[in-house]
């Protein structure tokens, strides 16, 4: 759970009006009370006239204006305060908002109880926020019934221990990284209205994250991440260690101006996500060795350095798009291996997470390059699978899950067909799907529950991409289909299979409910 701020104000309707608007991005959609400390209100919705709404604002304001209290104190009497859950723990239900707003209200003190009257308080729900998070308003007149003022000193520490207490009763996945330190650094309210004004579909953080981390997963070395970075477009710079240029112990990315006049806008590895840094995008190869550091050097230093020797040349060739089909066997087989992974392995099981979520950040560049689709939503679900304690070990690369950095190369290096392309496509989005399922099995054995949600949301959003598979397609293909003897012989054949084996994962989901 999420409490970003408390604001204060002295217009109740005002608040109210706003609450039951379009918005700032159009996402008030269907606003509704959800609790209340008169029950009566709850489930007043949408649409709701200026009626209904200006007795709603004069019942909860109506204790200060009885009593003529003054409770302005610089900042106003209309308590407001955001509460939202993170994007990855998907929507909670109306029920379960209006528990947390009244044990909220209750650990406030708005809430009636010996000794003390109620204060006027409200829960409105709408729609997701601009950034995709499921929230809440909770909104209060700062005068209780009786006219006598609540004290609100120390809120905002009481707000932090609601917080953990929901987090860990619903089971939401910032409460790991509230209290284990883990996670990916979160977007700026700014950042936000920035990527709006200037028509992109997502920020440049999570744009270059997602950009970055496909890099470091296909990549041989750091020469050649250095390589594979830039080629996507993307600028990279190091930061050296104090005393000269020889030693990169940090970098910074930025996407590439659009025009000449505009600046670059620069993150460091770590802003970008904590395995991100270049101490971990390091941890994944061996030692390098005397020549392989002097390509890093190379890579690393301006065009006026470019002549240090070295052997490494980059290699740019482009696969024909049947090295996606050999990508989704060879993610199978990796599968298959991982079933030997001890579930309590956490580190390792992290390291399945942060190569998948490489493949399907690779996979969303390709597929979806101008929108944040289904796969770009797995990907970064999956990376916050590869974030551990501080104080634990970081996500490892587990042997039996080497084989997945050459399928991130194979993705970015194959030719997808024009037509066909989407099924080869889909295939591997399949094979990952079954992958990402075994990390969410490894984590419920293990009883990390917040993970194994965060697993299921990646395969629900994979299972989405796979579902809009066209099936009007007419160029031959074939490929080995598991459990299936009989391999499809065209392009439509294929997209029917792919879409029976997504309804079947449907029917066994339900089935798993019942």
């Amino acid at each position: 759970m999420v409490v970003r701020k408390v604001l204060h104000g002295s217009r109740v309707r005002g608040l109210l009006e706003y609450l039951w608007s379009p918005g700032r991005h159009e996402e008030h959609e269907n606003p509704r009370v959800v609790a209340a400390w008169d029950t009566s209100y709850v489930g007043m919705g949408s649409p709701a006239d200026m009626f209904e709404r200006g007795l709603l604002a004069a019942e909860m304001d109506a204790p200060r204006r009885i009593f003529s209290v003054d409770v302005s104190r610089g900042q106003g009497h209309v308590y407001h305060v955001p509460i939202s859950v993170h994007a990855g723990d998907g929507e909670l239900t109306d029920q379960q908002w209006r528990e947390i707003a009244e044990f909220a209200a209750g650990e406030l003190g708005f809430t009636e109880a010996p000794g003390r009257a109620a204060v006027p308080w409200v829960a409105v729900r709408h729609g997701l926020s601009s950034q995709g998070n499921d929230h809440i308003h909770l909104v209060a007149t700062l005068v209780r019934e009786d006219g006598r003022i609540p004290d609100m000193r120390g809120d905002y520490r009481k707000w932090s221990e609601i917080a953990a207490t929901v987090d860990e009763r619903y089971n939401l996945v910032h409460s790991r990284t509230r209290h284990k330190g883990a996670g990916m650094s979160g977007l700026t309210r700014g950042e936000m209205a920035k990527a709006e004004r200037e028509g992109r579909h997502e920020t440049p953080r999570r744009t270059l994250a997602r950009k970055v981390r496909a890099a470091a997963t296909g990549a041989r070395d750091e020469a050649d991440f250095i390589r594979r970075v830039r080629k996507d477009g993307v600028l990279i710079r190091p930061r050296w260690e104090a005393g000269g240029q020889t030693n990169a112990v940090g970098y910074s990315v930025a996407l590439t101006p659009a025009t000449e006049k505009e600046r670059p806008i620069w993150y460091g590895g770590g802003k970008l996500a904590e395995d991100l840094t270049i101490d971990q995008i390091r941890s994944r190869w061996t030692a390098p060795d005397t020549e392989q550091q002097a390509d890093a050097r190379r890579e690393w230093r301006p065009r006026g350095w470019r002549k240090l020797p070295t052997k490494t040349q980059v290699v740019h060739r482009r696969l024909r798009a049947e090295a996606l089909h050999e990508a989704g066997r060879v993610t199978g087989e990796v599968r298959v291996k991982l079933a030997a992974l001890d579930p309590h392995d956490v580190a390792g099981w992290a390291g399945v997470a942060r190569e998948t979520s490489g493949v399907l950040s690779a996979l969303a560049q390709r597929a979806e390059p101008f929108h944040h689709g289904p796969l770009s939503k797995a990907a970064d679900t999956m990376s916050r699978l590869a974030q551990t304690q501080h104080d634990a070990e970081h996500a490892r690369r587990s042997p039996d899950a080497r084989p997945m950095a050459g399928v991130a190369r194979v993705v970015v290096d194959a030719a997808i067909a024009s037509r066909g392309g989407s099924i080869a496509v889909a295939v591997l989005v399949q094979q990952l799907g079954r992958l990402v399922r075994e990390v969410q099995r490894a984590n419920e054995v293990a009883g990390r529950v917040v993970e194994a949600r965060l697993a299921a949301s990646a395969a629900e959003a994979m299972l989405e991409h796979v579902r809009q598979v066209p099936v009007e397609q007419g160029a031959e293909n074939s490929m080995e289909h598991e459990n299936d003897r009989t391999a499809p012989t065209t392009e439509r054949d294929t997209a029917r299979l792919l879409r029976d084996a997504a309804s079947k994962t449907d029917k066994e989901r339900g089935h798993d409910r019942d």
